[in-house]
């Protein structure tokens, strides 16, 4: 099944590829690397809806384990959080 489309500003098409997701939540930033997509060539990409949710359920699950763990530590978390996870 062919999924690629047009890009209606630069009329190119999309082809199947991979892309990175990046979200700041709670002062930490989450990467996610090798997310499937539909890449255009100037490097923009679009991801379904499906896949667009389960990264989202993915970042908010990382970000509340995250800070469960700094208030078990019981001292002042870092300035700077950061995960990068890559499938």
């Amino acid at each position: 099944m062919n999924t690629s489309f047009q890009c209606p500003e630069c009329d190119q098409m999309t082809a199947a590829d991979l892309t990175e997701m990046t979200y700041e939540v709670d002062g930490i930033k989450v990467t996610i690397k090798e997310v499937p997509a539909q890449v255009f060539p100037n490097g923009h990409s679009y991801v379904d809806g499906y896949t667009g949710e389960s990264v989202n359920r993915l970042v908010n699950r990382i970000v509340e384990d995250v800070n469960a763990y700094a208030r078990r530590l019981a001292r002042p978390a870092p300035a700077a959080r950061q995960v990068v996870i890559a499938a």
